[in-house]
């Protein structure tokens, strides 16, 4: 498969994992996990999800690798006292949406997200070997809510390989 067809369509009017979106294509994946650990929450976590500075939260960090080729990469942070425990799971083949939803019977229903080109800082040129005249990067970060919290449920930041992605939206005219 050549490697610029490897790609997503993220469809930007419903909520949908990632993990899901490339298993109904048909493609390879797996994750290498970077960082799954409880930490303190810093000024800008907390005000993300809606926290005191340096409550405890979960933050998972991963590399997307799809088609044998790293693709993304993804930090989540989540309030500890929504997931207890959640840091002793692997997280190695398996959504974390469908890890949350299985472990605590929580699910995302909704999201914000903002889409960025942004310039890649040396360890993401790396991790996602990108040639040396590769310098933008695609970054979307946002939310995620369940039906039942005011506060978000997780708040994310995803960057990716701006080609992997393709976004799609239907609107009605007015």
């Amino acid at each position: 498969m050549n490697m610029e067809d490897v790609h997503i369509v993220k469809e930007l009017d419903k909520f949908s994992s990632v993990t899901h979106a490339i298993r109904a294509q048909g493609l390879h994946f797996s994750y290498k996990i970077l960082i799954c650990e409880v930490q303190e929450a810093n000024r800008r976590i907390s005000k993300q999800l809606g926290l005191s500075l340096a409550s405890k939260v979960f933050c998972l960090k991963k590399i997307r690798i799809v088609e044998g080729k790293p693709r993304s990469i993804e930090t989540t942070y989540v309030d500890y006292r929504k997931v207890p425990g959640i840091e002793k799971h692997d997280f190695t083949d398996q959504s974390f949406y469908d890890k949350i939803k299985e472990l605590y019977g929580l699910e995302s229903t909704k999201s914000e997200e903002e889409i960025f080109i942004v310039e890649a800082n040396e360890e993401e040129k790396e991790i996602l070997e990108l040639q040396e005249d590769d310098n933008e990067v695609l970054l979307i970060k946002g939310k995620a809510y369940t039906d039942n919290d005011v506060s978000p449920l997780e708040y994310f930041e995803l960057i990716a390989i701006p080609s992997f992605y393709r976004f799609r939206s239907v609107m009605p005219y007015e």
